[in-house]
């Protein structure tokens, strides 16, 4: 899966993202054992790093990810990681938070939460790459959350809880997850819910920054233009703190059977998700393959799929992708706000996809289809921003060197080397496998309008 700024978060479901099918994936040192990918080391304590320099880009993208369970460890506490990451950039030091450092720089502050990741990123002006650096290493790598870092937080928390509780596509999502897995971060709605945000204290903030924000959990990623990447890389070896054990990712346990349809809530519009599980990280060749055909059924405005939703009905909103995680990958789709019934979406998207598993694609379809899926890998891997998404989210899937950002001139990198070792037959092999079963279905219904509602709503917004 490509990450484009935005995404799962995409995901930052933010989806994003990696505990896995029934059993427990440690957390220690994930990249020790794994094949990095070039530019990448690991240092003493455990804390990997990636430095790369773009040279065109007037920009740099400063990022921290953080491999850890969305929903915290031991009781399933859904929002912990979120509030905590909230929590450590508005927490100040010396008077300064994390999140004002960035600002008075001209810099931007993001953060994503995936069900297994974390990623506290700033996007920084050339200019202003170094004391940005030293700023997000000295407040994540060393992270510190006072009473006032987190009120902020939680504030924040609950406006996003209200956004995403009716907004359809992160319902959807959430919903597809859940079904796919019966326990664990991938269950669980990254955002959690008021009820929990309501008794959660400093204290559990605190206890899950402990546990989670370590070494050996830890990815530094900089990309961007005219980096130091020799400097760079003392800099982030010089704020590393001292080794310490992780800790194991909870497990995610695959859903057995087939579960009825999830209806996910009332969200601004209706809408209709429909998901299958696919390949583990690990196999690399059925990853590559379902990406393949992510991008020939799903790519907005041209993609089999979403060309055949949009002309019966330009109005709806059309998503989908593969993402590719460390024990179960999946592959969803969403619809909304469209004119069709939840049925009839479905049917329309099962005869869509009908072609790719009938048989293999003839070959001139396929190679033309190849062609364009390289483009398109290389088009979403071109600013600093989407090269350290890349590296960032590979890391927290087991599998650094499969990053499609990972390649240099003559795309000799391992995705790419995949990509290059595909055939019609091998994509068949992954639609038949993957997405010739009956999927998991999630729906969402309209919000309803009540006299109350419509007093408070305004043309174009929300209550």
């Amino acid at each position: 899966m490509i990450i484009p700024r935005g995404a799962i978060a995409a995901l930052a479901l933010g989806i994003a993202c990696v505990a896995g099918a029934g059993r427990a994936a440690s957390a220690a040192a994930p990249a020790a054992a794994q094949k990095l990918a070039p530019g990448e080391s690991v240092l003493p304590d455990g804390l990997t790093m990636a430095v790369r320099r773009a040279t065109l880009s007037p920009t740099a993208a400063l990022e921290v990810w953080i491999v850890s369970p969305a929903d915290g460890y031991g009781t399933s506490t859904p929002g912990i990681a979120r509030l905590t990451a909230l929590s450590v950039v508005a927490t100040k030091v010396n008077g300064q938070s994390l999140r004002d450092i960035v600002h008075d720089n001209g810099g931007q502050l993001m953060i994503s939460v995936f069900p297994s990741s974390t990623e506290i990123s700033v996007l920084a002006p050339g200019n202003a790459a170094t004391p940005l650096a030293q700023a997000l290493l000295a407040r994540v790598i060393h992270p510190a959350i006072d009473d006032a870092g987190f009120r902020d937080a939680k504030l924040r928390l609950a406006e996003q809880q209200a956004v995403a509780s009716t907004d359809p596509d992160v319902l959807l999502r959430d919903g597809i997850f859940n079904q796919l897995f019966t326990n664990g971060p991938f269950h669980a709605s990254t955002y959690g819910g008021p009820v929990i945000l309501k008794g959660l204290g400093l204290a559990d903030a605190q206890a899950f920054a402990t546990a989670a924000y370590v070494p050996a959990n830890e990815i530094v990623v900089a990309v961007g233009g005219g980096l130091d990447e020799a400097a760079l890389g003392a800099q982030i070896a010089q704020a590393a703190p001292g080794a310490t054990q992780g800790n194991v990712m909870p497990v995610s346990a695959r859903a057995q059977g087939q579960n009825p349809p999830l209806n996910a809530g009332f969200a601004d519009t209706g809408g209709v998700a429909v998901g299958w599980a696919g390949p583990a990280v690990s196999d690399e060749r059925m990853s590559t393959a379902m990406d393949f055909l992510s991008d020939y059924l799903t790519r907005p405005d041209y993609g089999v799929v979403a060309k055949a939703i949009a002309n019966d009905d330009p109005r709806a909103e059309f998503n989908g992708q593969f993402i590719t995680l460390r024990d179960t990958g999946i592959f969803y789709m969403t619809v909304a706000a469209g004119k069709r019934s939840a049925d009839a979406t479905i049917a329309a998207i099962t005869d869509a996809i009908a072609p790719v598993l009938r048989g293999p694609l003839p070959r001139g379809e396929f190679d033309r289809a190849l062609a364009a899926f390289r483009v398109h890998t290389l088009r979403d891997t071109q600013t600093p921003e989407e090269l350290a998404d890349n590296y960032g989210w590979y890391f927290a899937q087991g599998a650094p060197a499969y990053a499609p950002a990972a390649t240099d001139m003559t795309l000799s990198g391992d995705y790419y080397n995949q990509a290059a070792a595909l055939t019609p037959d091998i994509v068949y092999e992954a639609a038949k496998t993957y997405l010739g079963v009956k999927p998991v279905i999630a729906t969402v219904a309209p919000r309803p309008t009540t006299p109350a509602t419509t007093s408070m709503l305004v043309p174009g917004g929300r209550p």
